[in-house]
């Protein structure tokens, strides 16, 4: 009678060392979307201020801006008909 004891009590310890590493695996799953979201936020406002960063200077400098982006075709241009 006391191994049946021993074996219940191996089985719900087994039984709340399962429940005890879901919660952990929820508490990791929810922890690394709020990072993650925060991150994905964190670079879209950066990008959107290096947006319109870049958009002054192109308006600051509209020439500039034209001769850099045609050398910049014309690069990408030689190196795609390679």
């Amino acid at each position: 009678m006391g191994s049946s004891t021993t074996s219940d009590r191996v089985g719900d310890d087994v039984g709340k060392l399962k429940n005890d590493i879901a919660n952990l695996a929820d508490s990791v799953r929810k922890l690394a979307s709020e990072k993650v979201g925060t991150t994905a936020e964190d670079v879209q406002v950066k990008a959107q201020e290096k947006l319109g960063e870049l958009e002054s200077m192109i308006r600051r400098n509209p020439s500039q801006s034209a001769l850099v982006a045609a050398g910049i075709g014309f690069v990408m241009g030689l190196i795609l008909t390679r």
